[in-house]
């Protein structure tokens, strides 16, 4: 079942506050810093958050926002999975063991050097996309959802852009016209 990253956030969310109990919310709210009547409507689903406040909520939960979206996405499925769980799940993955037949596209990359890559290069998060695809975890097919939904964003920006700039030509040749029009007349 594929949900919406936002319905599987709003689903861990729900679900943590209830575990936490009583006052959660306000605890969430004082202890991250944010305005309460803001996560009040974000818990009520009459705003969706921003990425920032989704951060400071994982954050506040101790599990990361991937951990919350797999979280929610078992929620959603039906599943019974605590938090704890979740946690456990994420040790797994990141124990899994490096294999470079996985990457052997990037032949232009040492991956003896994996673990000293900067996590912001892009071969280093191009093994970690890799390793989250062949870990069988349950973070796979939320990572290729998410490739795919990136995958269509940029191609949808390429033809708006490829559409904007077919309007501005569009435009000039208009404007060529109603100069020609205008010296008929």
């Amino acid at each position: 079942m594929n949900q919406s990253i936002a319905k599987q956030f709003h689903a861990a969310l729900t679900h943590l506050l209830s575990e936490e109990g009583r006052g959660a919310q306000s605890r969430l709210a004082i202890g991250q810093q944010i305005d309460g009547g803001y996560l009040n409507a974000i818990v009520k689903q009459r705003k969706p958050g921003s990425d920032k406040i989704w951060q400071k909520i994982a954050d506040h939960f101790n599990i990361t926002f991937e951990e919350m979206l797999s979280l929610g996405q078992h929620i959603l499925n039906g599943k019974n999975v605590s938090a704890l769980e979740i946690n456990k799940m994420a040790d797994v993955l990141s124990s899994v063991p490096y294999h470079a037949e996985q990457t052997k596209d990037l032949s232009e990359f040492d991956h003896s050097q994996k673990q000293e890559i900067a996590e912001s290069s892009i071969p280093g998060k191009i093994i970690q996309v890799i390793g989250i695809l062949n870990a069988g975890s349950g973070y796979d097919s939320l990572m290729s959802d998410f490739i795919g939904a990136v995958h269509t964003m940029i191609i949808t920006k390429t033809e708006n852009e490829a559409l904007k700039n077919q309007l501005k030509e569009y435009e000039a040749r208009l404007a060529i016209l109603d100069k020609q029009a205008d010296c008929e007349k």
